[in-house]
């Protein structure tokens, strides 16, 4: 039986190191930030990674949102709240999820329907 990360794990190794990388790597990417602060980057990353429960499957959603950043000129809160994002449909169907946003959304605009594509195609690239 796999024992689920802890709070208190992510102070030590391997974890630490991990997100210290991906903290690194967001920073590396200059992407603009009004209030963000590399303390934010660390929380956003400690928060995803105890909810996915895997570094590795981290690793790749930052890196995902990472690139789409940088390729959609997007600024670095952007990138926190789609972490956000990520982790609140960890192991849910992500069209479905989609689909279902958008139906109950009361009137559906340009920027719900680029949200929806960018979340849709984040992982494109991994399935082709």
């Amino acid at each position: 039986m796999n024992q689920r990360i802890r709070p208190d794990d992510l102070d030590n190794s391997p974890y630490k190191e991990t997100i210290q990388a991906l903290a690194y790597e967001w920073v590396r990417v200059e992407l603009p930030a009004r209030s963000l602060t590399y303390t934010d980057y660390m929380t956003a990353i400690r928060t995803l990674l105890l909810t996915t429960q895997d570094p590795g499957r981290t690793a790749t959603i930052i890196q995902a949102v990472l690139a789409q950043a940088i390729d959609l000129r997007k600024t670095a809160e952007w990138v926190e709240e789609e972490l956000k994002f990520e982790g609140m449909i960890d192991g849910a169907d992500r069209v479905d999820f989609l689909r279902f946003e958008l139906q109950q959304a009361e009137s559906v605009d340009d920027g719900m329907l680029d949200t929806y594509n960018d979340r849709i195609n984040r992982f494109a690239k991994d399935n082709e």
